[in-house]
Parts: structure tokens; sequence; C-alpha cells
């Protein structure tokens, strides 16, 4: 699927659908609730859906490796590591969306390397 054209129309929603996944960090759980809500309301276009469920599935992966890495936080030796961990997911999940959105905005379709396709 990554050699699909996003079609005119659909770009600066596909754009905003990656974005959308940043919102988390106004809203609550908005990182996964609003591309739900994208997800559930665009069944009219199946790229937009695509986009949705690629957004929903990089929160998921970013909260669920966070939550496993506090585990590690109990540790004292490894502290240091998982600062830096934190670091790198955070700068990740900031710049794939990011970058994905730059992409959707030329009408390439972009998946992001950590969820892999989603059909």
């Amino acid at each position: 699927m990554t050699d699909i054209a996003i079609p005119n129309e659909d770009r600066t929603m596909a754009a905003l659908t990656h974005l959308s996944g940043l919102s988390s960090y106004i809203i609550p759980f908005g990182g996964i609730l609003v591309p739900i809500i994208i997800y559930l309301t665009r069944d009219d276009s199946p790229i937009i859906r695509a986009v949705a469920k690629q957004a929903i599935l990089l929160n998921l992966i970013v909260f669920a490796l966070f939550v496993a890495s506090l585990v590690l936080l109990l540790t004292i030796i490894l502290i240091p590591v998982v600062i830096l961990f934190w670091c790198v997911l955070g700068l990740a999940a900031v710049v794939l969306p990011i970058v994905g959105a730059l992409k959707a905005n030329k009408g390439e379709y972009y998946q992001y390397p950590v969820v892999g396709s989603t059909p």
C-alpha cells in the first residue's frame, strides 16, 4: 500500500489525520480518540481510514512502550537507559506524524516504520 497516491481532495484530511496523533499533547487521550473519530466517520475514503488506523496504532505502541519501560525505571542501574529511551520514543512520537503529514500533503501514502502495513 506504499505506492498508493492520495487524491487531491483527500490530501488535507490525510495530513490532518497524521497530525491528529499529536493532539494528546493538548487533550488527554486525544492522540487515540481523534484518529478513532476520524476512522469511524470517514467511511467514504479508504485512504483516510488507513491513515487513521496508522495514527491509532502508533499512539498505542508509544503508550505501551512507555508503560513497559516504567518497570525498568524501578531498577536504579537502568534509570539512564530509560530516560534515553523516553527521549528517543518522544522524538519518534512527534517526528513520525509530522513526516507523515508532509508526505500526505504531497500526495504520498506514508506508513509509520514502527507500525508497518495496515490493510
